[in-house]
Parts: structure tokens; sequence; C-alpha cells
């Protein structure tokens, strides 16, 4: 299940430069958001970037190998350590 959900999120780490991208040509009005399913895959877009950038901060500041002993008690460790700490 670890292994399934590290492919997951090192899919996610590849491809999300196809929605950044989505969202500057839409920002360049190359797309124009006036179209409803447009709009909806624009807002979708964003969230997938407000979670990469998540991701990123809690990869740079929260889950790094001075805090690893505070999670290790915690329930969700092995989630944890496979997103953050395995490689």
């Amino acid at each position: 299940m670890l292994q399934i959900i590290q492919q997951i999120d090192q899919f996610f780490l590849t491809f999300i430069a196809i929605p950044l991208v989505f969202v500057l040509l839409c920002h360049f009005r190359v797309f124009h958001r006036e179209r409803p399913r447009i709009h909806q895959v624009y807002k979708l877009c964003v969230v997938l970037i407000l979670i990469f950038l998540i991701r990123c901060f809690l990869t740079q500041f929260v889950f790094t190998p001075v805090n690893y002993p505070r999670f290790v008690d915690s329930r969700y460790f092995p989630l944890i350590e496979a997103l953050f700490y395995s490689e």
C-alpha cells in the first residue's frame, strides 16, 4: 500500500507542470475562463497547485530529518515516512 502511495506522489510531482502551464495560459488569455468547462478545469488546476505548494512546505519545513523523532509516535507515521523520509 505504501509503495502505491509513493508512486502516486511521484506521479504527482512529475506531472504538476501540466496544471501550472494551463493556469499560465488561462492567465494570459489563451484559454477563456468564461466557458464553464474551462473554468472548472482552471479551478481544479489551482487546487492541485495549492496541494503541491503545501507538500513543498511540509517537505522543507515540517517533515525534516531534525523533526523525525517527533513524528515516530504518530498514528500516521507510515504514511508520513513513505512520503517525506523514504527515497
